[in-house]
């Protein structure tokens, strides 16, 4: 039996051998440069079959988005809710910022090690605009789309393109190209 400190472990709470849990394999993050895996079969985050991959995905909910017309119907379509399109935008920007702050200003430019002890506050604020982005996204399209095609939609872009994206490319790629981006949408936007 594994114990610690030669102890027998407490069989409280239906008999579970809390200290059982030790015996289950490690699986450690395989975007992470630092640790070393042994026996863990994981394909390096620039593999070919990986940027393949993300690639195909993203071409693939581009091809979705492009299917539900989702560019021409947020412009112009009446029944999309923009002040609440708009709350979601400024989210968005609001995200892109702190993220530019964290990684290029205090990452690089003076040198702190990026991790949630060092920027609590920073993570609490994007989980929190993240959750803003996505209510009101959804309030936004949900009268155009309904219910099941919003998700649909937001899952297409969430995952399918922002997620993917940032996997394929650094964040010294990943916060220009999203600025440019915002600032062209947001020129052509009512």
């Amino acid at each position: 039996m594994n114990t610690r400190n030669n102890q027998q472990p407490q069989q409280g709470g239906g008999g579970v051998d809390i200290e059982a849990e030790e015996t289950r394999p490690f699986v450690g993050n395989p975007y992470s440069s630092t640790q070393q895996y042994d026996n863990i079969n994981v394909l390096p985050a620039r593999h070919p079959y990986n940027i393949i991959k993300r690639s195909a995905i993203m071409g693939g909910c581009l091809w979705g988005l492009h299917e539900f017309k989702v560019y021409h119907n947020v412009m112009k379509s009446p029944h999309v809710r923009h002040e609440w399109f708009k709350i979601g935008v400024v989210s968005s920007i609001a995200i892109l910022f702190v993220k530019a702050y964290v990684e290029m200003y205090a990452g690089r430019l003076k040198k702190q090690k990026v991790n949630y002890e060092n920027f609590r506050q920073s993570t609490h604020a994007v989980m929190l605009l993240i959750l803003l982005a996505s209510l009101a996204f959804n309030l936004a399209l949900w009268p155009h789309y309904g219910g099941f095609k919003t998700m649909v939609i937001l899952t297409m872009f969430g995952f399918g393109i922002l997620l993917q994206f940032a996997l394929l490319f650094p964040s010294w790629i990943q916060n220009p190209v999203s600025f440019i981006a915002l600032i062209l949408f947001l020129m052509e936007y009512k």
